[in-house]
């Protein structure tokens, strides 16, 4: 029985937290082998002129490696100088507890909310935002449960499912930690390990029912909504004579499959075509008042509250983090 190791920069000089928190990141959780380090560089930026902060607490579960970290706002990158092979280096299940973050890794970008997972590739040179803090649980796997190929999306949802009882699994794990010996804390790895194999190919799977009709009927109306997320007298009662349903039906088809209304789901479309825009280069030049209108909002005060209830931040702070990292990025 023992207590998670626990490491923190309430004890160092402001002057050299950065740099020890650099150090925490790789030896106590990457645990970093030397030849990886000489690979990679690290950036950690404190967000709004603030001191960083940092806490880890880290163990083991078996196999799987396992920590709970806490920190500031801030942005974290990490770059390698060449790729390095998917089996020398671990994967890394990062599930978010508190705050909102911003995962980049490749052409892949996810926003993280609380009770939601992303499965990140340590092989590869990723970027994590954080601008009001986060609170994660993090796991390390060596190579990809399952044999799992790792590309596509690996985003899991953690409110339903068996994306619920992972969640549940893990922070059952965090508690009880003390309690356990070093052979069940082996079992509860390997059934973290298990059940994650099963969330990631119940994912794929889903992917290949397009031909079922209800799937089908779904991706239609998903369709018809993205065809017109920039009207504004985009209805429910417009979309269900459109694709010859019923009001109730198209209600249902959206609550059974993403837990959230038709409404909902449009604002979230809408939302996550603004923050695309904001990404991008080539609408710099466009107000945010432009690029809210163009996607069917009729007010910018009404899509700065949404915006920042969604995303933690509001707009314009958005668009310079994105723009923040494409210059560091560049400049890696």
């Amino acid at each position: 029985m023992t207590h998670l190791a626990c490491v923190s920069t309430d004890q160092v000089v402001r002057s050299d937290r950065l740099m020890k928190w650099k150090e925490f990141m790789s030896d106590h959780l990457g645990r970093t082998p030397d030849y990886v380090k000489r690979l990679e560089s690290t950036f950690i930026d404190p967000l709004h002129d603030s001191n960083f902060q940092g806490r880890l607490e880290y163990g083991d579960l078996g196999q799987l490696r396992f920590c709970r970290m806490t920190a500031s706002a801030h942005r974290y990158s990490r770059h390698l100088s060449k790729a390095i092979d998917s089996l020398e280096t671990p994967r890394m299940l990062i599930l978010q507890i508190a705050g909102v973050s911003h995962f980049e890794q490749g052409q892949q970008r996810s926003v993280l909310a609380p009770d939601e997972m992303l499965l990140v590739d340590c092989g590869k040179p990723f970027d994590v935002t954080s601008t009001q803090g986060c609170e994660h649980f993090i796991l390390l796997f060596q190579g990809a449960p399952g044999q799992l190929a790792p590309t596509g999306d690996m985003h899991l949802n953690g409110r339903n499912g068996l994306g619920r009882m992972l969640m549940h699994l893990v922070s059952d794990a965090y508690n009880q930690y003390p309690l356990l010996n070093n052979h069940s804390a082996g079992l509860i790895g390997d059934s973290i390990t298990g059940l994650l194999d099963n969330a990631l190919k119940n994912k794929q799977e889903e992917k290949q029912l397009e031909h079922d009709f209800r799937f089908f009927k779904q991706n239609r109306l998903k369709a018809y909504i993205e065809r017109h997320l920039a009207d504004r007298d985009l209805t429910i009662e417009r979309i269900a004579n459109a694709e010859q349903c019923s009001v109730r039906s198209l209600h249902r088809a959206f609550q059974d499959e993403l837990g959230c209304s038709v409404s909902e789901y449009i604002w979230q479309r809408r939302l996550a075509r603004c923050a695309e825009d904001l990404r991008s280069r080539e609408h710099a030049h466009r107000s945010l008042t432009e690029i809210a209108y163009a996607w069917g909002y009729g007010s910018s005060s009404h899509f700065s509250r949404h915006f920042k209830s969604t995303f933690g931040m509001s707009p314009r702070l958005f668009r310079e983090t994105a723009s923040d990292s494409r210059v560091k990025s560049t400049a890696a």
